[in-house]
């Protein structure tokens, strides 16, 4: 996951992301990328924390970079002891996996900062502290959020680690005795995005259902255990459907697509989704990108199941929002297990696919029957982004058959390549369309031979896919008419007529 920002320092940027998305998505990040933070977004995100509230306006917090690899290696030293010293704590299966939580982050991470609290801090005059003198060490918990919730809008990742003796790492880093530590802060770039925190994820503990926290003053006596003998069920069911957005145009929704957005609660949609299809989506609905981007870290769809099953469970209306249509290389059987698995209603409205939308605009029928008996969809790319081995390769040479292949932009000239070895004619006729009915489609008419190297000349943005088979020769026969009138035009000659 990607987050969105206009800033010219996060080398990820691409757009903002919503308040609620960075309060949803605020993880303690524990594995980092080694490469290194600007110094000027490390100040500007810190700036802008200090802007946090305090008890008195005391501002209390006392922020120590860490740059010195030395100092840096003591604090690893302290971490591990402690870490050693906290398992003992534990036993059985629990202490299993607490050693097997390893902060890999702390050796990573790029940027080390410690944040204090000074105790002894006369700025505020005392004001709120003679009743709640707690309250500093609360302040200074204000301004790691504002920070933490900063760092993630600029793209970054901020983890805070616990596991250390704080009179040692006051004693190594030279803090005055009357400054508490309050956390060790790490940031950095974080090395994988995950909507779910880690812990809930290794089943260290799940996140527990909001109303076991929320309490009335005067309907009964405050207590945990009528809380938690009390199962917190939403006051209606949530559920989850799957839709199909096609492939851009907004007029291609169905009807039924329509109604679905424009009742969601909540809409994940895909990083090619069409900006004008959000637009129709019902306003106040929540809007959560979780986009997984081709050969990028990007969002992981174990991530994207348990967010989907987590706000069904708060009683919401759940659009799980796909380009094209969901059953159409679209994961969805990923997604339809994962609810059935939690006993969440899911319910499917299909889109037109890409491929759909590619002939309609070329005018040129898939399954012409003078030259097609098969219409075969297939994919170029596997789990892993290579090509997948099990492909029938003599379906794909059949000179009957017109092939759609989705997905096709890094293993485009290795699938022709074989398919050429395998007997498919090199002069069958090809077009690739890039952001298929889209204002910026763009259309590459060729043959199969040379489709690879046209696309790769281009490199076009956006979602591509290939159709070959002699069922498209009506569309480059036009084409190449087009092209003819254009030149004849240009030179003010006439193309004859017959």
């Amino acid at each position: 996951m990607t987050f969105r920002n206009t800033d010219d320092d996060n080398p990820n940027a691409e757009g903002r992301a919503t308040l609620e998305q960075l309060v949803r998505w605020r993880r303690d990040v524990r594995r980092f990328k080694t490469d290194a933070v600007p110094d000027a977004l490390v100040e500007r995100l810190l700036r802008l924390a200090d802007l946090a509230p305090s008890v008195g306006n005391s501002q209390p917090w006392r922020i120590v970079n860490v740059p010195s690899s030395e100092l840096r290696a003591e604090i690893v030293g302290n971490f591990e002891a402690a870490r050693i010293h906290a398992g003992e704590g534990y036993s059985g299966d629990q202490a299993d996996l607490y050693y097997r939580l390893k902060l890999a982050g702390l050796k990573a991470a790029p940027v080390h900062l410690a944040v204090f609290c000074d105790q002894g801090v006369l700025q505020g005059h005392g004001l709120g502290r003679h009743t709640m003198p707690e309250t500093l060490d609360h302040s200074c918990a204000c301004m790691v959020t504002v920070l933490w919730l900063a760092a993630r809008e600029a793209g970054l990742g901020l983890g805070w680690v616990s596991i250390v003796d704080p009179a040692q790492v006051s004693k190594t880093l030279g803090a005055p005795p009357d400054w508490k530590l309050v956390g060790y802060l790490l940031l950095g770039w974080p090395e994988e995005e995950h909507l779910d925190p880690e812990l809930e994820r290794h089943g260290w503990q799940e996140r527990t259902p909001f109303e076991t926290r929320y309490f009335t003053a005067g309907n009964a006596p405050l207590s945990n255990e009528a809380k938690d003998a009390r199962p917190a069920k939403p006051t209606r069911p949530g559920s989850v459907t799957l839709v199909g957005s096609g492939p851009g145009d907004p007029e291609l929704l169905t009807i039924k697509a329509l109604f679905a957005l424009q009742s969601a609660d909540a809409v994940l949609f895909d990083d090619l989704v069409a900006k004008p299809i959000l637009d129709l989506v019902r306003p106040g609905a929540r809007l959560i990108d979780v986009g997984k981007r081709g050969y990028r870290k990007s969002c992981k769809q174990p991530d994207i199941n348990a967010q989907m099953v987590s706000l069904a469970r708060e009683g919401l209306k759940v659009v799980r929002l796909k380009s094209g249509d969901p059953l159409i290389f679209g994961r969805a059987g990923e997604e339809i297990e994962a609810c059935e698995a939690a006993g969440i209603a899911i319910s499917v409205v299909p889109g037109v696919t890409s491929a759909q939308g590619a002939a309609a605009n070329l005018k040129v029928s898939l399954t012409n029957r003078d030259h097609a008996r098969r219409l075969q969809f297939i994919t170029a790319h596997d789990r892993r982004g290579m090509l997948p081995k099990d492909i029938d390769w003599s379906a794909v040479a059949d000179s009957a058959a017109t092939t759609v292949i989705y997905m096709p932009k890094r293993t485009l000239a290795e699938l022709t390549e074989i398919a050429l070895v395998h007997g498919l004619d090199p002069k069958t006729p090809a077009i690739a369309v890039a952001n298929a009915t889209r204002p910026d489609e763009r259309v590459f008419v060729s043959t199969i031979g040379a489709i690879a190297a046209a696309l790769d000349a281009a490199h076009p943005d956006g979602p591509v896919l290939v159709m070959l088979g002699e069922a498209l020769r009506y569309a480059t026969a036009r084409d190449a008419a087009e092209r003819a009138e254009q030149i004849a035009a240009a030179h003010g000659v006439l193309p004859e007529q017959s």
